[in-house]
Order: C-alpha cells, then sequence, then structure tokens
C-alpha cells in the first residue's frame, strides 16, 4: 500500500518516503527536497524557520538551549550517572560500534556502574566490524572484563526490549559533520561560507540549477542559528545541528517492524542531552582543530584518559557507522540502519 499524506503531524520520515511516494513529494517544498538531497536525509528544521511544505512536529526544539559551561568531560558524567539512575537495577546495554561516540559513552557508563560496584549490570552489544575498528579497547576494556554479545544478523534480532539501550547518537551532530572531511583536508571548510558554498552545493547535486535557490532557501534558518555561522566548518555543524538531530533521533526507533517490539523510553541516545547540545553551542573551538583527524579531539582526549592510545587519540578518524545491512519488507524497507554511532 503507498504511503497517504498523514493529517496528523510528522514526527519521521525515512529518505525513501520521502522521495519514492508521489503524494508526500507533491506536498513536500521542491527546494525543501534539493536539501534533503544535499544533506542526503530527511531533514527536520528544529528552528521552525524553513518552509518544508510537510507538518513535521519538533521534538526537541532548539529554542528552549542555552548555551552551556559545563565541561565536556563532567557532561559525560552527569549522563551517565541520569541514565544509570532512570534503569531502576535493569541492564544497561551499550550499542558499541568501536567508534568515538559510543567508547564515550561506554567508558562513561563503565565508570558510573563500577563506583555504584554495579559493573555487572553494564552489557556491550558489538559486531565483528566494531572489533576490527577498536580491537585494543576491545582486548583490554571488554573481553573477560564486560558481559558482551555479539550481532550474528541485525540490530533488532539482537537488541533485547527489556533493557536500557544506548547508543552514540547524535555524536557528529554535536562536533560537525562527516561530510566536511574533504574540505577540512583541502583547508576550504574554514573559509567564509558564501564563498565556497555555491561549489559544493553544485557538486553534490551534480548541477549549478538549483544552488542559489537553495542558499537562499536555506538563509533564514542560518541567520536563526543563536551563535555566529562564519565557516563552511559552522555551516555544515549548524544544518547538522538544527536539521538532522530528529532524524537521528528516531531512524533506529522507526526501523523496527511495526508489531515486534516497542523501542521507546529503554532506547537512549547518549547525546542527545540538553546540556551536551548546549555545550555544543558554547564550543566551536572544541570540535575540531586544522586536520581531520583532529574531529573530535575533545571526546577523544576523554577516552585517552580512560584508555591511553596514542594512535587512537592521534589519527583516529571519523568512520561510516552504516556498520549492518539490513533488508526489511513494507513501507519502510531500510537497507541500511546506523548501527552504535
Amino acid at each position: 500500500m503507498p504511503l497517504s499524506i498523514p493529517d496528523h503531524q510528522l514526527e519521521f520520515l525515512s529518505k525513501k518516503q520521502l522521495m519514492g511516494n508521489w503524494r508526500i513529494r507533491r506536498k513536500a517544498h521542491p527546494l525543501y527536497l534539493q536539501a534533503c538531497r544535499f544533506f542526503s536525509c530527511t531533514l527536520i528544521d528544529r528552528t521552525g524557520m524553513l518552509d518544508c511544505g510537510l507538518p513535521f512536529r519538533i521534538i526537541d526544539p532548539i529554542g528552549t538551549l542555552e548555551t552551556g559551561t559545563k565541561s565536556f568531560d563532567r557532561i559525560c558524567e552527569e549522563r551517565a550517572a541520569s541514565i544509570v539512575a532512570q534503569s531502576t537495577g535493569r541492564r544497561i546495554t551499550v550499542l558499541w560500534s568501536g567508534g568515538i561516540d559510543s567508547t564515550v559513552a561506554l567508558i562513561a557508563l563503565r565508570n558510573c556502574l563500577g563506583e555504584l560496584g554495579e559493573k555487572h549490570r553494564l552489557h556491550v552489544l558489538l559486531s565483528k566490524e566494531s572489533i576490527t575498528e577498536f580491537p585494543g579497547f576491545f582486548r583490554d576494556e571488554i573481553d573477560g572484563r564486560l558481559d558482551y554479545s555479539r550481532m550474528q544478523t541485525n540490530i533488532y534480532d539482537a537488541i533485547r526490549p527489556e533493557d536500557i539501550n544506548v547508543t552514540g547518537e547524535h555524536g557528529d551532530q554535536l562536533f560537525g559533520s562527516d561530510k566536511l572531511k574533504y574540505a577540512v583536508q583541502t583547508g576550504q571548510a574554514f573559509r567564509p561560507y558564501p564563498d565556497v558554498l555555491f561549489y559544493y552545493i553544485s557538486r553534490k547535486l551534480g548541477t549549478t540549477k538549483h544552488s542559489e535557490s537553495l542558499i537562499r532557501y536555506l538563509q533564514p534558518q542560518v541567520d536563526a542559528a543563536p551563535v555566529a555561522i562564519r565557516t563552511y566548518y559552522d555551516y555544515l555543524w549548524w544544518m547538522n545541528f538544527s536539521l538532522k538531530w530528529q532524524y537521528v533521533s528516531l531512524r533506529l526507533r522507526y526501523g523496527l517492524d511495526p508489531g515486534k517490539y516497542e523501542l521507546g523510553d529503554n532506547l537512549i541516545h547518549f547525546f542527545r542531552a540538553p546540556d551536551f547540545q548546549a555545550w555544543s553551542l558554547a564550543n566551536p573551538d572544541q570540535k575540531i582543530r586544522r586536520a581531520w583527524p583532529s574531529y573530535k579531539f575533545i571526546a577523544k582526549e576523554f577516552i585517552h584518559r580512560h584508555y591511553p592510545n596514542e594512535d587512537y587519540l592521534l589519527y583516529k578518524e571519523k568512520e561510516q557507522s552504516l556498520k549492518e545491512v539490513i533488508v526489511r519488507s513494507g513501507s519502510m524497507n531500510w537497507k541500511k540502519i546506523l548501527y552504535g554511532r
């Protein structure tokens, strides 16, 4: 059955639903569709500035945020303590990919539970790719030290809905975007965004036809930023932070087959907390230095303090976190679902 246009507000649409269903596509603003193509996902504007033509309901509005003064380490510790407190004695499963974000979450939760003498409640769900990505951490900190299981099929068959399941989602939204790698390597990321934006939009869309119109369409959303947006790095970080946040919040939950089980309050994204968002707004200098391996350096320094590894600290780069391939029937039919980043 083709997906009809809902009468109520939407929380989420997959890119396939947005682009593949003519009823929804016809209702959407044409430049909104071009913006979704540029950013490679369904965009949901948390500032409320863009006319997208679709009735999205915002679940984490930006207007309620303030810039923060807490350190990254303190927020990690407080976030872990909050998750442990709300778990009410249940098992806490960390979806660990071996990447930076999920490793931060795992260390913070391990430390908190260890201080309480409850490390036995921590479970690590991983894949063979997780071990390959950070083999030393698996060998020294997980294997023989923490309870863990290895995914054999896909994430939905491995998750236990009775657990508190914690992901490393929203790390990229706090720090920038993996789409910045080429621009950082060439130095273009730190130029004023009006000087390079036309080039990058045209390059991604494969044409200059919509570039100027798309830049004008997105400008009110840029102007709504509570912090200064100057460079192309700032620009893509802000777009990721304000337009992709809700999609990332819900993609794992909406990828589940209807009727299998519910992923409600027992699915927690470690970095979704307001304090992390406030930190991101207040600390543009702590997201990257100049070279691409320094992306998320503050998070890598957190890891290094608890698991010293010079190579990981200095050279670990953001990797694609689409770890598993899932083929599903029905209107969603997602072929790739993010795992643990």
